[in-house]
């Protein structure tokens, strides 16, 4: 039987203790202040000790992607751990050029019987979830076709809003696509955002609010939407940008009005929140990966 192995890059907010819970392998992002390089995760380690190196050196940062050589390693690591095939789940290929490249390091890998590369097309713990999914399934025994099926069908369950206190983040790392006519409006508003996620997976306006109050009840209604077409289990996640209280209030807000429905916490990673700033929020809403495993 092949066994296969599961990588996702940093940006999904995996903790230690999942990822190793799950066995699964992390490649770090890279955040970019002027020419020093900082890994995700690992020299940053949350948006709150990104918040505070901003504030010391008064500079605003940039991500890049994995290089080559950071996947090229995972793949060595990979191998050395005994697996035969691996999957590398990607953030969105939208909003980043890291599926491109691992898709370009796998085609060149001799030292695995195959390895596939997925995009996510979201962040976070909605790429994180796919992550836990892939794994699970690969101890159970799935082969990488069942595998990446299974995938396509979570992806398809998924979606996300999140609202940010300040667009100007988006717009400078190029990480906004659409809703152009929106945008020029949103000065002294906060807008709602969602991911593209059956189309190219980009990041796009889809509604402003005046108060964080009011994000969030247009992010309820979305949700509420999702739920009446569904027939399925739902999880879904609270994540904060820095703002743990109101992630917090949020979680129990949530919890209390949808008991049927999974809720977990997390946070936004420090990479991602280069583009959404500081005091962003997001709702991730999925099929339960749980419900689509063996018990």
């Amino acid at each position: 039987m092949q066994k296969v192995a599961v990588i996702v890059d940093s940006s999904a907010a995996l903790p230690a203790e999942k990822r190793n819970h799950y066995h699964i392998f992390q490649v770090e992002v890279p955040i970019l202040f002027g020419q020093e390089t900082y890994l995700g995760d690992r020299d940053i380690h949350d948006l709150g000790q990104l918040v505070d190196m901003i504030k010391e050196r008064k500079e605003l940062p940039t991500t890049s992607q994995p290089t080559p050589g950071q996947w090229e390693e995972a793949l060595n690591e990979v191998k050395s751990a005994g697996y035969s095939q691996a999957i590398i789940i990607t953030l969105s290929s939208g909003i980043s050029g890291a599926y491109q490249t691992a898709k370009l390091v796998a085609a060149d890998f001799d030292g695995l019987d195959d390895v596939q590369v997925w995009d996510s097309r979201l962040t976070n713990m909605a790429a994180g979830e796919q992550a836990i999914l892939a794994s699970v399934l690969a101890d159970q025994g799935a082969d990488m076709s069942a595998i990446l099926a299974a995938l396509g069908e979570l992806r398809a369950s998924t979606d996300v809003r999140f609202v940010v206190n300040d667009i100007s983040h988006l717009k400078r790392t190029g990480r906004l696509s659409r809703g152009q006519a929106l945008i020029g409006g949103l000065l002294n508003i906060k807008p709602l955002l969602a991911f593209d996620v059956n189309g190219e997976g980009k990041i796009g306006a889809v509604g402003k609010a005046r108060k964080m109050s009011g994000a969030r009840k247009e992010i309820q209604m979305a949700f509420n939407q999702y739920l009446s077409q569904v027939d399925y289990p739902v999880r879904a996640y609270v994540v904060d940008g820095n703002n743990p209280k109101l992630g917090d209030k949020w979680l129990k807000e949530f919890k209390q009005e949808y008991p049927a429905v999974a809720f977990e916490r997390s946070s936004m990673d420090p990479v991602i929140g280069v583009h959404t700033g500081d005091g962003a929020m997001a709702l991730i809403w999925t099929r339960d990966w749980e419900s689509m495993v063996e018990k």
